[in-house]
């Protein structure tokens, strides 16, 4: 119960590390397979529309956290790829 009441309240939290999180995994992977393709834009832009779109209620708040999470992905994306990979 305790749990499920903190899921709730901090969700706009959770999703910023999810996506945070996968887009780190997915550039270590990207680049450790040294595949680069328009494939690598899909993920980095489609995975954080998605959690914006599924993870929240009402147009609005959607339309922002999926606008939010994809400036999180791209951001993150950029510092991992430039510090940790041979992309820098």
């Amino acid at each position: 119960m305790m749990h499920l009441r903190a899921l709730t309240q901090h969700r706009y939290l959770l999703q910023v590390c999810l996506v945070a999180t996968a887009t780190t995994a997915c550039v270590l992977v990207t680049d450790a397979l040294a595949f680069r393709s328009l494939i690598n834009l899909a993920w980095m832009m489609g995975l954080p529309v998605i959690v914006g779109m599924a993870a929240n209620i009402g147009w609005d708040r959607r339309c922002f956290m999926a606008m939010a999470l994809l400036g999180v992905s791209l951001l993150v994306g950029t510092l991992v790829g430039v510090n940790f990979t041979s992309y820098g």
